[in-house]
């Protein structure tokens, strides 16, 4: 079991890896001990677990990234959102404004699990959200849908993605690959000796 700093104050073990499997158990040195689990075996998104991939390839994820931005902000900033925070897809497409404005942690109730999970924000993550948040309402939703107002589905994530990627010649994409991406990326870093994520 590999034990890394991330911050003064949390620490995270990573217990089993490799390209598929990512167990990394996070946190804090306060008295709550609040825990914090990625694990991106489980397909959070659509699509078979087998054949959702991690984008290994930085180029192809600057790619993704331009060819979501061309579409809309808001895909972009989900890609970008879902890379950097480790969360699934059903967790992140529930979030309002007032979940992530002005907080150094995202405070997320799991829906697969229940448990409720302490997550530190990445600094470059909380600039990409104060300026996608800016003239939003405390109450909106993050990504909600131009026509009813209300979060977007897990099916329309998917098929924002799946298109994208396409274009950009990445297969075996899914709304889980944005988790998988995370977790592979982690790891690379550790191996190489970095003590804390970064932004992806």
């Amino acid at each position: 079991m590999l034990k890394i700093l991330v911050t003064q104050s949390i620490f995270c073990y990573i217990e089993s890896i490799n390209v598929d499997v990512t167990v990394i158990l996070c946190y804090t040195s306060n008295s709550n001990n609040h825990y914090v689990t990625y694990n991106v075996t489980r397909c959070g998104g659509l699509g078979n677990m087998k054949t959702v991939q991690p984008i290994r390839s930085y180029s192809k994820i600057e790619e993704l990234k331009t060819e979501l931005l061309r579409n809309s902000y808001r895909d972009y900033f989900l890609f970008v959102f879902g890379l950097n925070s480790g969360l699934r897809i059903s967790d992140i497409l529930p979030l309002k404004v007032k979940d992530v404005k002005n907080k150094n942690f995202l405070l997320a109730r799991e829906t697969k699990t229940g448990k409720d999970r302490r997550i530190p924000m990445l600094p470059n993550l909380k600039v990409e959200i104060e300026k996608y948040i800016a003239g939003m309402k405390q109450e909106d939703y993050l990504f909600k849908s131009l026509r009813t107002r209300k979060p977007i589905t897990r099916i329309q994530a998917y098929r924002i993605l799946k298109t994208a990627a396409e274009k950009v010649g990445l297969e075996e994409i899914g709304t889980h690959t944005m988790r998988k991406t995370f977790g592979y990326h982690f790891y690379q870093q550790q191996k190489d000796g970095g003590h804390a994520p970064k932004n992806i």
